[in-house]
């Protein structure tokens, strides 16, 4: 198992008083599995993304990776882990000025110290991997937002983690677009037994994961279906539960 959260809560502060943002919530993650979960704005999504990479300590509860607890890791264990086993993927991540495509996939190796033929080499091949080797050559300003969202997966992919975050990378995209996405996450974490946790506000660009789950007010909740126009079919209690098994 990757990743295992278990009864997790998150309160943030505000004037007069505090709001929930991840309540009692259990999740497990294994290799070659790909989760969906959607909710409105400000319901705990991104919230619970960056509990799961490492950035963000939960007020209470137990966040492990594989099989190792993130709170009994010191602070050079916690950032090597986040360099290493997890790739991020946030919208409205921006580009930063003067770097080519070539060069930001490349920026999280040389970061952690690779050699820059060595970094751009493997930032090639993850671009590759991800479909997006036409856009080496070209601006940043000029790709799609289809191409850029390839480019941000090569990105996430290049330090060969072995578990992905995605925040609401469908969104703002076509069908044809959103779809490919999909796709590609989907063969990821097949092919390459990565890990992939992605969230949405929309159910329907979330079909191809399994399970798709729910999270409203922050607590997440598993769905029995969701049709082809996003619409929840089946929602069961909102009770946290464990959603996938061992492995």
């Amino acid at each position: 198992m990757i990743l295992h959260i278990e009864h997790v809560s998150k309160r943030y502060a505000r004037p007069g008083k505090s709001r929930v943002a991840l309540d009692d919530v259990s999740l497990e993650l294994r290799r070659g599995q790909l989760i969906g979960i959607f909710g409105a704005s400000g319901s705990g999504k991104t919230t619970l993304l960056r509990i799961a990479a490492g950035l963000e300590q939960p007020d209470s509860g137990v966040v492990s990776y594989n099989g190792e607890r993130l709170d009994t890791m010191s602070a050079r264990e916690q950032r090597r882990h986040r360099r290493r086993e997890v790739g991020c993927i946030w919208t409205g991540q921006p580009w930063p000025a003067g770097l080519s495509v070539l060069e930001h996939v490349s920026l999280p190796l040389l970061i952690d110290g690779t050699d820059r033929t060595s970094a751009e080499r493997r930032a090639r091949a993850s671009l590759l991997a991800c479909e997006a080797e036409q856009c080496i050559g070209v601006e940043p300003r000029e790709l799609s937002d289809g191409e850029r969202q390839r480019v941000a997966i090569a990105r996430a992919l290049v330090s060969e983690p072995r578990l992905i975050v995605a925040d609401g990378a469908t969104s703002n995209l076509s069908l044809v677009e959103q779809e490919g996405i999909m796709l590609l996450l989907q063969s990821l974490a097949r092919e390459a037994k990565v890990a992939v946790l992605i969230t949405d506000t929309d159910a329907s660009a979330l079909l191809r994961a399994d399970p798709i789950l729910y999270l409203r007010d922050g607590r997440l909740t598993s769905v029995e279906t969701v049709d082809e126009m996003g619409e929840v079919v089946y929602l069961p209690s909102a009770a946290s539960r464990r959603v996938a098994p061992d492995g």
